[in-house]
């Protein structure tokens, strides 16, 4: 008789998998966007380069629809009997949802 060496996945695994690859490339999409579109303004103190909004906030769908299917692929794999990293993506794809267009609307607060 052989024995098999192969371990079964944790029920949600690959949800889990799949919602933190789209989590940090949602996150990465939102800083480049971010970057982008203020960097310039805070180089130059002018607020010449803003002509760039309806393009970033275009592209931006891009990135808050990623956080939105990780935050739903995180929740199903914590259904599914997932662990408690589970909910730490759950909680940074809501972050994401939230903070990103803020951000990419407001950009530095300098007070």
């Amino acid at each position: 008789m052989v024995a098999s060496t192969v371990q079964s996945e944790p029920p949600g695994a690959g949800r889990y998998t799949a919602a933190r690859v789209l989590l940090v490339c949602s996150a990465a999409g939102f800083a480049i966007l971010w970057v982008t579109l203020w960097v310039p303004v805070l180089l130059t103190g002018s607020e010449g380069s803003l002509f760039l909004y309806p393009i970033v906030f275009l592209l931006a769908a891009g990135p808050w629809a990623g956080a939105w299917t990780a935050l739903a692929l995180a929740g199903s794999s914590l259904k599914a009997g997932g662990s408690s990293r589970n909910e730490l993506v759950l909680a940074f794809s809501a972050i994401l949802l939230a903070l990103g267009p803020v951000l990419l609307w407001f950009g530095p607060t300098l007070t």
